[in-house]
């Protein structure tokens, strides 16, 4: 998974250090290796691991759960309001996924699933662009 620099996400979210940049491009790059993922969520994020700690099953099985996984500690980094999806109907799984800010129409990191990347802008924006029919 692609995501921002270090520098265009301390310069988006003004409250993120250096490090909580950094460590969600580590989440980034290693949603595709299962036991480095797991390894990283256990050392550097702590809610993610207690809510993975009560999931049934193991999470890290898939390349889906994984982005979720990665998603979900995306949020608690950013202390966003939960994840959540965008796409049309017909898309299943959705298009897209987000960090909820709050406010449609200010800067959040956004999952683009087709392009299997994380990057800065406003869900509203995508909302607008989709009933437009752009955004495919």
């Amino acid at each position: 998974m692609r995501a921002p620099s270090v520098k265009l996400l301390t310069d988006t979210f003004r409250d993120l250090t250096c490090d909580d940049a950094e460590l969600i491009r580590q989440l980034a790059r290693t949603r595709d290796d299962r036991e480095a993922l797991r390894t990283l969520i256990d050392a550097r994020c702590p809610a993610t691991a207690s809510h993975i700690r009560r999931c049934f099953g193991d999470p890290y099985e898939t390349t889906s759960y994984r982005t979720a996984i990665v998603l979900y500690a995306v949020d608690r980094i950013l202390g966003t309001h939960g994840v959540e999806a965008l796409g049309r109907k017909e898309f299943a799984p959705p298009l897209f996924e987000y960090c909820n800010m709050g406010d449609p129409h200010v800067f959040t990191l956004i999952y683009r699933r087709d392009e299997d990347r994380l990057f800065v802008g406003s869900y509203g924006n995508i909302v607008e662009k989709l009933d437009d029919g752009e955004a495919d």
